[in-house]
């Protein structure tokens, strides 16, 4: 009952917070560093782009200190991708920059530590973009904070997991690049995902992210787990019939609770519409990313989805934190609502 009640007033506070305080796209799509000096800022740019023949991921996480960089293809069943997981200020071999409405990208070094390749690419808007703040019912983060315990402390910390704006976008990455000589020309469903504001990554207990991404429909499911809030879910699918976004997931969180990556998922999702679609993933290849000196430790996977019956490809994201005992807040999983 105090679940219910619980959950109920903080999703009233949480619509009316979001209807006063809307998501400010063009604020957000010129965000920078500019004149900003504290090291914990990160203002991270990544693209996703996958068909049945290739899949590519990049991320250029900038900070005053640092630029958090990745960079992968996988093409032909080969994983190409870059080593090096940290470089200066300014630095880094990728170059994200937006160009009228679109986004300009380029690549030139070495990845597998041998294989020479240049990139260039720009990702072109096809969807409006979805903030995870204001877009996602207010439910899902009421849920979260309805499963804690409520008190003066609780709520003074649960201000630490509401200093990022985060949105994705989907669209299409074309381009060309050159590997070890050889010229490859690709036009990929792609989703763009940017945030920005205060990101510590020791912060998170542990993390899963899935996103699907093709022509005619797209998927995503986040979870994170922090030490003020056990679990949030978040997701949405679109299709020809629009975007719906996830109202409750069954996935069984023990398959993510290891510390390992699982190298098959599978979860059903019930979404707005009150429709319910079957979900499934299989891990083809990934990279593992250190943060924060191994504090907290991230692993990229390209994987093979099933979605509502049709196969895509995509990514599935999974974190842990060094410390295994915060996995969940050692919650029991079962005592969970959801």
């Amino acid at each position: 009952m105090f679940f219910n009640i619980k959950k109920k007033l903080m999703s009233k506070a949480i619509a009316k917070r979001n209807s006063q305080h809307p998501f400010d796209y063009q604020y957000a799509e010129n965000f920078s560093l500019e004149g900003i000096n504290d090291p914990w800022i990160n203002n991270s740019y990544y693209f996703s782009a996958h068909d049945e023949k290739m899949s590519v991921f990049l991320r250029l996480g900038r900070r005053v200190n640092a630029e958090e960089t990745w960079f992968a293809v996988y093409l032909d069943g080969k994983l190409y991708s870059l080593k090096q997981e940290f470089f200066p200020p300014g630095q880094s071999p990728i170059k994200v920059d937006k160009v009228d409405e679109n986004w300009s990208i380029s690549y030139q070094g070495v990845l597998n530590e041998k294989d020479e390749i240049l990139f260039q690419a720009r990702f072109v808007a096809k969807q409006n973009p979805i903030d995870f703040t204001c877009n996602m019912p207010a439910e899902r983060m009421a849920t979260g904070i309805a499963n804690e315990k409520w008190d003066k402390n609780f709520f003074e910390q649960l201000q630490n997991v509401s200093g990022q704006c985060h949105y994705e976008q989907e669209g299409v990455l074309e381009g060309t690049f050159s590997l070890n000589g050889k010229t490859v020309e690709f036009q990929l469903p792609c989703v763009r995902d940017h945030s920005f504001g205060r990101r510590d990554w020791n912060y998170m207990n542990n993390h899963l992210w899935l996103m699907v991404v093709a022509p005619t429909r797209q998927f995503n499911y986040s979870l994170v787990s922090y030490p003020v809030m056990s679990v949030l879910e978040v997701g949405h699918y679109r299709n020809e019939d629009g975007v719906h976004y996830m109202l409750q997931s069954d996935l069984d969180f023990t398959m993510i609770n290891k510390g390992t990556i699982p190298q098959e998922l599978s979860l059903n999702v019930t979404l707005d519409n009150r429709k319910t679609i079957p979900v499934g993933a299989k891990v083809l290849a990934g990279v593992t990313y250190h943060f924060q000196d191994g504090q907290y430790i991230l692993h990229e996977n390209i994987a093979e989805f099933a979605v509502d019956g049709k196969v895509c490809r995509g990514i599935l994201e999974i974190g842990f934190n060094r410390d295994q005992n915060r996995f969940f807040n050692q919650r029991n999983l079962n005592s969970i609502r959801r």
